[in-house]
């Protein structure tokens, strides 16, 4: 889905009608499975977020991650509604109180969430034991006793000969992992774009300016403001997640690929479904947008 943007102008930098928006964005998205209108606090505050960042100049951007967001956060949620009858009429029960159902329904939440599963499967998926040390670093023990220190600056250092990251799901627990002293975290996926691996919860700490935050404390990730950082660092540098690829080589003057840009986040799965996503924001955001920058309207 590459497609030909010479008569658009995408470079934004500025704020978007929240109102037009909005109302755009009901308009796009009501009559899909995953729409929930719970979620649109949130989306707007990530929104928000977006027109903050100066690293983000382009309409195609703030689409390219909003439709992420909408894709990578849908998750199973439990809805109550009243029970109908045929001819829609509110059942009532014995009490002469509405008779209530519970569906699980996949719907956006547009917030940050657990991986489903936690990662069952992987090999990220067992805790390992986490104890900072006097000198500023950080010793992992993993279930199968292999252990590695952190430094500071993210450097990871196998400590037990032949250790690997990584153990299988399920097995015994060696001595060295029982008996250490360190807290017992988890480091299945999180975030809007999902951060996996002890190592990778360290080094994106670092890349953020947080030291070794992230690896102490992987819930974090799970707040909005850290979310973001993470995602938007990495889609606009390539660095983290993102192995290499960035914006830049999506979106230019002359051309936009939605599909292709999925290879910053997974591969090619579900690239064509994100991309038709992405183009709905697009239209949502050029209605949207306005020529006021947030240094003129903030007092």
């Amino acid at each position: 889905m590459t497609t030909n943007s010479q008569k658009t102008d995408f470079g934004h930098s500025g704020l978007y009608d929240r109102s037009i928006f909005q109302n755009e964005f009901t308009a796009q998205f009501s009559k899909s499975g995953r729409y929930n209108a719970a979620a649109i606090p949130d989306m707007l505050n990530l929104l928000g977020m977006m027109e903050r960042d100066p690293g983000v100049t382009d309409v195609r951007q703030v689409a390219y991650m909003l439709a992420t967001v909408m894709w990578e956060t849908t998750s199973p949620i439990t809805v109550t509604r009243p029970a109908l009858s045929k001819k829609g009429r509110p059942l009532l029960d014995k009490h002469n109180q509405p008779v209530m159902l519970r569906e699980r329904k996949w719907l956006m939440t547009m917030a940050p969430v657990d991986e489903v599963g936690r990662g069952k499967g992987r090999r990220y998926y067992e805790p390992v034991k986490v104890k900072k040390l006097p000198s500023g670093s950080v010793r992992i023990t993993e279930q199968d006793g292999d252990q590695f220190t952190v430094s500071p600056t993210g450097l990871i250092t196998p400590l037990t000969k032949k250790a690997k990251m990584g153990t299988a799901e399920g097995g015994t627990a060696d001595a060295a992992y029982a008996e250490d002293d360190g807290v017992e975290q988890a480091y299945f996926g999180r975030g809007y774009v999902q951060l996996t691996w002890w190592s990778n919860y360290a080094v994106a700490g670092v890349a953020l300016g947080r030291g070794l935050d992230l690896l102490l404390n992987p819930e974090l990730v799970k707040t909005p403001e850290v979310a973001y950082a993470l995602m938007s660092q990495g889609m606009r540098t390539g660095r983290g997640f993102a192995n290499g690829r960035s914006f830049s080589q999506y979106f230019s003057a002359g051309s936009t690929n939605y599909v292709a840009a999925r290879s910053m986040v997974n591969g090619s799965d579900h690239a064509t479904d994100i991309a038709g996503i992405a183009q709905q924001f697009e239209k949502i955001l050029l209605k949207a947008r306005i020529s006021r920058t947030l240094e003129e309207v903030t007092p």
